[in-house]
């Protein structure tokens, strides 16, 4: 048994190195669908992880009406720490506060500081900064202060606009997701249908080598086998290359793109959880390459 499986790779590399020209075309798409599959998964986890990163920093601030005197707002202050145990932290800000902020922010820009010089009086709203110990507890906060009887005082609620931003980035990476899987199912056919053809015209020029093989006795799965050997080489140097091209793209581009999304590290994670994208790589393309090799062995290989 042992012997028949070690020839049945034999005659399978030999098969698969004598046809690298039509090999070549299967590898390529294979690689593809395999960079493809693969970069869905990274790109779920770095959308899950912006998602929640975008929660975690979403408070709320409250504005008031210019007219509403300060201590009415510290009164509310006082109802809101009262209200839910999930508030973290308040904090008040003055109008004359807020001006200053603003000032200090903007101190080296004159473009700003003119255009708050032509304004005169002081433009900004007194406001409640709310943080929250969870997420959840947002839209609570939100109808207590829009439905109770302290939402006459209030000018607007930039919480709403957070969330606003928050459902766009997830209907976005949504979208992108259902991209990446239609692309991925378009790459899977098309990776059978290569190396269906790929297996077919390898049958076609071996054909004198099949018939000495029945000739002295052959089994039908000795025949089959080299041919089915094929396809998880393919898959196993689609994988090698689709791992080198990550490798050396996450290398390059990690340091200058982990600020710019929020300290996620792209090469930890494909780092992290190599093995476990190792398997699912292999999978799929052994799947893909074995699935549409027998169906070329059937076709047209008559043993």
């Amino acid at each position: 048994m042992f012997t028949n499986l070690k020839r049945i790779l034999k005659f399978g590399w030999q098969g698969f190195s004598r046809n690298m020209g039509l090999g070549s075309q299967a590898i390529f798409i294979i690689t593809v669908a395999v960079l493809v599959i693969t970069s869905l998964i990274i790109f779920n986890e770095l959308s899950n992880f912006l998602i929640s990163q975008a929660r975690e920093k979403v408070d709320i601030a409250v504005y008031f009406k210019k007219e509403v005197p300060e201590s009415e707002i510290l009164e509310l202050k006082q109802e809101l720490s009262k209200f839910s145990p999930g508030i973290e932290n308040i904090s008040y800000v003055s109008r004359a506060q807020a001006q200053e902020n603003f000032l200090q922010r903007h101190k080296e820009d004159p473009l700003y500081l003119r255009a708050l010089e032509e304004v005169g009086e002081n433009p900004f709203l007194s406001y409640l900064n709310i943080k929250a110990k969870s997420p959840n507890f947002y839209a609570q906060i939100s109808d207590f202060l829009t439905s109770g009887p302290f939402q006459n005082m209030i000018e607007k609620i930039s919480y709403y606009e957070s969330e606003k931003i928050i459902n766009r980035l997830f209907s976005l990476t949504n979208n992108i997701k259902l991209g990446g899987i239609l692309l991925s199912l378009i790459l899977g056919i098309l990776v059978v249908l290569i190396t269906f053809n790929t297996v077919k015209l390898t049958i076609f020029a071996f054909r004198e080598e099949i018939s000495t093989m029945k000739l002295v006795g052959a089994s039908n799965w000795f025949v089959r086998g080299p041919f089915l050997v094929q396809s998880l080489f393919y898959g196993i140097f689609a994988v090698l290359i689709a791992n080198l091209v990550f490798f050396g793209i996450f290398n390059f581009l990690n340091s200058r793109i982990e600020n710019w999304i929020l300290g996620f590290s792209i090469l930890d994670y494909f780092q992290e959880n190599f093995l476990m994208l190792l398997v699912i790589q292999i999978i799929f393309a052994f799947v893909l390459g074995i699935f549409s090799s027998l169906i070329a062995v059937r076709k047209y290989l008559k043993v």
